[in-house]
């Protein structure tokens, strides 16, 4: 019989989840984790995390509103992009499109929705599988698309990455890479230090520790580190995500859309606290620790690293371009002309997708979220989401 601490034998402090529980429980089995272990099983605990949820809710009525669940322009627009990509290809009669961390399913629904209607070459040459940490999203994905009718494969995450046969074609990820844990760390003069998760009187803090020398060792490679006293995060998990997502590919394009900067940027000395956020009810949280499994975290992404893993598999990488800089080059400019002209006695219709618009443009909000894009086998210079940007 084990001797470790149930969860249960914790009395929990007010406001607590059934997933404090379980981290006061490895806390007192085995001493204080790394920030990284915290986030992993605050988002990804099979029962408790934040993304294993029943009924978890996406968009206005959730913690937070991505892109996709803004406007389906946002996946039509997109979706012009998989058709280039696709006819970069060769058009062949068979091609994989793949989108990893899916969420609610409907950014592939408004892309197979405007390849159905505008492409239906590509539409009937792509193979979808679309990809979650979860099983639960994936029956969610499926009713989604299945309402609009489309159908696709889902499958872990996990799962997919460890297949070993080679896939030509597109994997495009909205926000994926910003949900991988992050090892949270601070330089104090020459040491690096990073910072664990303990308890005390039946609450989560922060405690400074020694840092896992592979986070050093990740620095150096970049040749960039946090500055005197500055804290950063640093997701090892997600470069590694990174490396065998383009590890499956022959040949193709990874097209990722996240909030990031290149490691230049996103380590500078002037970014004094990092970019770590939690968020409930569309809320900024102050303390990440409070209430874990119902609040969700997010750093921003390396982008240099991002590119760095996937051109270890042959990728190479187009400078990362901002999304309002993208969308405009793949026409939203025109698509709500086009909505205009439709709209005649729809006036509510245009409304919305202008608004809409002005969202996903805000240089402030949405529109600073970053485009990387990344090919193998083809060149990703001129693709049309880059096309006139610089």
């Amino acid at each position: 019989m084990s001797n470790q601490p149930a969860a249960d034998d914790f009395a929990l402090a007010e406001g607590a989840t059934p997933l404090a529980a379980v981290i006061e429980a490895e806390i007192a089995a085995a001493g204080p984790i790394t920030f990284a272990r915290f986030m992993e099983l605050a988002l990804g605990h099979p029962e408790h995390g934040y993304y294993a949820r029943p009924g978890l809710a996406w968009g206005r009525d959730g913690d937070y509103e991505t892109s996709p669940e803004v406007h389906p322009i946002f996946g039509y627009l997109w979706a012009r992009q998989v058709a280039e990509c696709w006819e970069r290809l060769g058009s062949p009669a068979a091609f994989d499109l793949v989108e990893p961390g899916a969420g609610s399913g409907v950014f592939a629904s408004a892309m197979l929705d405007w390849l159905r209607a505008r492409a239906p070459d590509c539409h009937a040459a792509a193979r979808v599988t679309l990809l979650d940490g979860h099983a639960a999203r994936g029956e969610e994905q499926q009713a989604t698309l299945a309402a609009r009718g489309h159908e696709a494969r889902t499958a872990l995450l996990a799962d997919w990455l460890a297949e070993p046969e080679p896939i030509e074609g597109v994997a495009i990820s909205n926000e994926l890479f910003d949900a991988f844990p992050v090892h949270l760390v601070e330089r104090r003069g020459k040491e690096l230090r990073e910072w664990y998760v303990t308890s005390e009187g039946g609450s989560l803090r922060l405690e400074l520790g020694a840092s896992d020398p592979a986070i050093a060792a990740h620095f150096a490679r970049l040749g960039v580190e946090p500055g005197e006293g500055c804290r950063a995060e640093v997701s090892l998990a997600a470069i590694e995500a990174m490396r065998a997502l383009a590890s499956r590919f022959r040949r193709g394009y990874l097209l990722t859309i996240d909030y990031g900067y290149e490691a230049e940027r996103l380590y500078a000395p002037w970014r004094r606290m990092g970019t770590l956020m939690a968020f409930r009810n569309h809320s900024p949280q102050p303390d990440p620790l409070v209430q874990p499994g119902l609040t969700d975290l997010t750093a921003h992404v390396d982008l240099t690293s991002l590119a760095a893993a996937a051109a270890a598999a042959g990728f190479d990488s187009a400078p990362s371009v901002s999304q309002s800089e993208a969308l405009i080059a793949l026409g939203i400019g025109e698509q709500l002309e086009s909505a205009r002209e439709r709209a005649s006695g729809d006036l509510a219709a245009y409304t919305t997708a202008r608004r809409a618009a002005d969202t996903l443009l805000d240089p402030a909000g949405l529109g600073r979220v970053r485009v990387l894009v990344q090919a193998k086998g083809v060149s990703p210079d001129g693709l049309l989401c880059l096309r006139g940007v610089g």
